[in-house]
């Protein structure tokens, strides 16, 4: 569109968000410089565990087995993503891969077997989205058809991001599945993103209030193990709990690319553009 049009006439000389398909044309474009930001966000769907039916632990093992990760990401970001298992990336110290074993099953059979096991009868499953950030609306569109196919009778339920936000804070608003992206806090660390899924604000919506006691012993163990080595160690546990009990279903990790005239020397790809130490060449 209009930022495309001025990057490639001039009349811009930077964009913060290129679209992904506008990728091959300005590759090709040698006064143009590419900057992809890996990592940008992590695509994400959190669980209800306070409404039927995603209060129950085999219904949310169902909905875990049927996502093909893959389909999901490429339709939220046109194909500019990476897989990612859990809350932190390859990239950084404090990644882990715990909980592996949950994540991109896409297995149909065992989906119904949980789907079975949970008593399921056919209730309307509400996955709460938006339109305002198309990966979001996109990644729920795509999680609606997987789970569609083994049974579960999804509904999208589509508002104003705000309204989303607000709506998703609570857990009697008619919801069970809400669609969002992690960025500044997995960037920060573990720390800063599992506070999302602990007291006091716990937003996978514990039945009656009551946090999962043994999330909350690992979320202790991150705050106050003397050692940088224990407190990794209770990540790990922690991310492996919250994948094991679906209290999150990450979906993947979301690239973002930016961009310059070839002019701009000096400018870094950064979640918030920085400016200094930036000039243009002759």
């Amino acid at each position: 569109g209009a930022r495309v049009a001025g990057l490639k006439t001039g009349e811009l000389s930077g964009v913060e968000d290129v679209p992904t398909k506008a990728l091959a044309d300005l590759k090709t474009d040698k006064n143009i410089t590419l900057l992809p930001l890996n990592n940008w966000w992590i695509q994400i769907a959190l669980p209800n565990a306070s409404k039927p039916p995603t209060d129950n632990l085999d219904f949310r093992k169902a909905v875990q087995a049927a996502l093909d990760m893959d389909d999901i990401m490429d339709a939220a970001s046109d194909g500019n993503y990476k897989l990612n298992v859990g809350f932190q990336y390859p990239n950084q110290p404090t990644y882990t891969d715990a909980g592996k074993e949950t994540y991109n099953l896409h297995d149909q059979a065992l989906a119904k077997k949980y789907l079975e096991k949970s008593g399921y009868k056919g209730e309307p499953v509400v996955l709460l989205t938006n339109q305002d950030y198309a990966p979001m609306y996109n990644s729920a569109l795509v999680m609606q058809q997987q789970l569609q196919a083994i049974g579960i009778n999804a509904e999208l339920k589509v508002t104003d991001w705000p309204t989303s936000v607000n709506m998703a804070l609570k857990p009697d608003t008619g919801w069970n599945f809400f669609y969002t992206g992690w960025g500044t806090q997995p960037a920060l660390g573990p720390l800063d993103t599992i506070a999302f899924l602990a007291p006091p604000s716990s937003l996978y919506m514990p039945k009656d209030g009551k946090d999962d006691p043994d999330l909350v012993a690992d979320w202790n163990d991150m705050n106050t193990k003397p050692t940088a080595e224990g407190r990794q160690e209770a990540f790990a546990r922690a991310q492996k709990l919250v994948l094991e009990r679906v209290y999150a279903l990450p979906f993947g990790s979301f690239t973002k690319v930016q961009a310059t005239r070839a002019n701009v020397q000096g400018f870094k790809p950064f979640r918030i553009p920085r400016m200094s130490n930036v000039w243009f060449s002759n």
